[in-house]
C-alpha cells in the first residue's frame, strides 16, 4: 500500500510589485533579499553580491531593456498574514533590446528548505513562461567559493577555457539535472586595498610613459558628460562584442545614450556611486577606452570593478593598465575606508586577467556559466 504524499509546507506565489520599500506589498523584496543573503553566506562565506531589497525594487521598476518574471515560495498555506516567509525564489530575465532568444534563470532556496521540491517547482514554472515567451536558450550561473583541485573526482571542466567547478555544489547538481551544460568558468578576483603608497603611482607612471602624449585622461563621478554619452555607449557595445564568451549563445548588447541614462537612473535609485576614468585620443577627440568602479555606502568595505574596455585600434599602449591605475588612485582619495575591490572576468579573457593579476588581484572563487536549448531542459517537478 503506497504512502500518501506529504502535504507541502510551502506554496508558490507571484509576488506583488511595490513602488517603495516601506509599502506593505514590498514584503517579497525584503524576503528575497534576506533569502539571498542567507544562501550567499552558506554557500560562499560572504554576501558581497547578495542583492539588497532596493536592488530588486529598482530592477522591477526599470524594465526598459529586460523584463522580469518573479516567483517566490512562501512557508505555510493561505492566510499567513501580510508578510509570509520567503523560503525560495526564482527570477526569469528576458532581454528585450538584444538577445531576444535568451531566458536567464536564477533559482535559490534556503539551505534548510532544500530537497523539498521547491527549486524544481520554481524552475519548471519559469521554464513554461520562457517557452510561452518564445525564448530558445536558457542561461544560468552557479557561484562558487573556490575551485576543486585538479584530478578531484568531482571536478568538472568547461567546454572551453580553463577553470574547474565542483559537481557536488547544490546549484551544479540542480542545473545538471535540468540538462544545462558547463560552457565556461568566470573568475572572481579581489584586490585588497589600500595598496602601498607607491604601487598605484608606479603602475600609472609606467603605463603613461608607454601611452605617450596621444591620449588624455578624464575622471568623473556618476553622470556621464552629455558630449560623450554616445561615445561611452559605443565603448559598452564594444566590450560586449569583444568579450570572449566561449560557446555561450550571447549576442553583443545594443547600447546608446538613452540606455546609459537608464543605467545611471538605476544606480542613483539604488544609492550607488560611479567613478569613471576615460581615455580620449587627443588627435581625434574620440573616447577610446574607459574603466568604472562602483560602490554603495551601505557596504563601506566593498567596491566593485565594472566595465574596462579599450577599442581594438588603440590596444597595445597599456591603456587598460593606465585607466585602472588612475581610477584606483582617485578611488583611494574618495573612499579610504574600502578594504576590497571585487571584479569578474571570464577565464578565457587572458589579457584583462593579466592586468588584474599585475595590479594584485587574487582569485576568490567564481561562477559556472551554463546554458542549454530551452527545448532540451528537463522538467524537474514530480507533479
Amino acid at each position: 500500500m503506497s504512502t500518501p504524499a506529504a502535504t507541502p509546507t510551502w506554496r508558490l506565489v507571484e509576488p506583488p510589485r511595490a513602488d517603495r520599500l516601506d509599502a506593505p506589498e514590498a514584503w517579497a523584496y525584503h524576503g528575497i533579499a534576506a533569502l539571498e543573503r542567507a544562501v550567499a553566506l552558506a554557500d560562499l562565506g560572504h554576501d558581497d553580491f547578495a542583492p539588497r531589497a532596493v536592488d530588486l525594487l529598482v530592477a522591477d521598476r526599470h524594465q526598459e531593456h529586460a523584463r522580469r518574471h518573479r516567483l517566490v515560495a512562501v512557508a505555510g498555506g493561505e492566510g499567513d498574514g501580510p508578510a509570509p516567509r520567503v523560503v525560495g525564489h526564482g527570477v526569469l530575465t528576458l532581454p528585450v533590446s538584444d538577445n531576444r532568444h535568451l531566458a536567464e534563470v536564477r533559482v535559490a532556496v534556503l539551505p534548510e528548505h532544500r530537497g523539498r521540491g521547491i527549486g524544481s517547482a520554481v524552475a519548471d514554472r519559469l521554464r513554461r513562461i520562457a517557452l510561452t515567451e518564445g525564448r530558445t536558450t536558457v542561461f544560468a550561473e552557479v557561484e562558487l567559493a573556490d575551485e576543486p583541485a585538479p584530478g578531484s573526482p568531482v571536478a568538472l571542466a568547461p567546454r572551453e577555457g580553463p577553470g574547474l567547478v565542483s559537481a557536488a555544489l547544490p546549484g551544479m547538481r540542480f542545473a545538471r539535472r535540468a540538462g544545462l551544460g558547463l560552457e565556461i568558468v568566470a573568475r572572481r578576483s579581489v584586490l585588497d586595498v589600500p595598496l602601498p603608497d607607491d604601487v598605484v603611482e608606479r603602475f600609472a607612471a609606467d603605463a603613461a610613459a608607454r601611452a605617450g602624449d596621444a591620449y588624455r585622461l578624464h575622471t568623473w563621478q556618476d553622470r556621464m558628460p552629455e558630449a560623450w554619452v554616445e561615445q561611452l555607449a559605443a565603448l559598452e557595445h564594444s566590450l560586449s562584442e569583444d568579450e570572449p564568451n566561449g560557446g555561450l549563445a550571447l549576442e553583443a548588447e545594443q547600447w546608446d545614450g538613452a540606455r546609459i541614462r537608464v543605467e545611471e537612473a538605476k544606480r542613483a535609485e539604488r544609492g550607488q556611486t560611479l567613478l569613471v576614468t576615460a581615455a580620449e585620443h587627443a588627435p581625434t577627440g574620440t573616447l577610446v577606452g574607459m574603466t568604472i568602479l562602483e560602490w554603495a555606502d551601505d557596504r563601506p568595505e566593498l567596491t566593485e570593478q565594472e566595465s574596462t574596455v579599450v577599442l581594438p585600434g588603440h590596444r597595445g599602449h597599456r591603456l587598460g593598465m593606465l585607466l585602472k591605475a588612475v581610477n584606483l588612485r582617485e578611488h583611494t582619495r574618495l573612499r579610504p575606508a574600502a578594504r576590497r575591490i571585487s571584479t569578474w572576468n571570464n577565464e578565457t579573457n587572458a589579457p584583462m586577467l593579466a592586468i588584474n593579476v599585475a595590479l594584485g588581484f587574487r582569485p576568490a572563487g567564481g561562477a559556472a556559466e551554463l546554458q542549454a536549448p530551452l527545448a532540451d531542459v528537463v522538467p524537474l517537478s514530480r507533479g
